[in-house]
């Protein structure tokens, strides 16, 4: 009995360690796709800032960045200029944007969203969950949106 359970204890141990390997390698295999919104905190009333919208993926096999929109409002979301429209950008795009703040005592917010397409997943938003055309993707809703706001300060 004493000789089986070292061997079980040696099996174990070889299961467990197979197992973290094979976790090691899932993660280093991991799909990622990102999107981010890159603006200051803060800028100043009437002053031009610049914002750049940002979308890769990783995945290979022909996935890209299919769609990427972007819009900013300065009246608290009652209406939105659009300040990024690409379509079939590649694996990775960095698109730069200039937007005019209002008034001191507002908010710019910002709002982008992308669609990774033409990959073996099909048409993904930045979590790998399918793109819900109808749904979050035309209500703008996080995944696939993404969402960000800058204070405008006094001179």
């Amino acid at each position: 009995m004493h000789v089986n359970n070292a061997i079980g204890w040696n099996g174990l141990k070889r299961g467990l360690l197979a197992a973290a390997l094979l976790l090691a390698a899932g993660r280093a295999w991991a799909v990622e796709r990102t999107l981010r919104i890159e603006a200051p905190v803060s800028a100043v009333a009437g002053r031009e800032f610049t914002v750049t919208i940002v979308a890769s993926t990783n995945a290979g096999q022909g996935e890209q960045v299919g769609f990427l929109q972007a819009e900013a409002s300065v009246d608290g979301g009652k209406t939105w200029t659009a300040i990024c429209y690409l379509q079939k950008s590649g694996e990775q795009v960095a698109q730069p944007a200039t937007v005019k703040p209002g008034p001191a005592g507002t908010a710019v917010r910002l709002r982008a969203r992308a669609a990774f397409r033409d990959g073996l997943a099909g048409d993904v938003d930045y979590s790998g969950g399918a793109i819900l055309w109808d749904g979050s993707w035309k209500q703008w809703k996080a995944p696939p949106a993404k969402h960000a706001s800058v204070a405008v300060a006094a001179r």
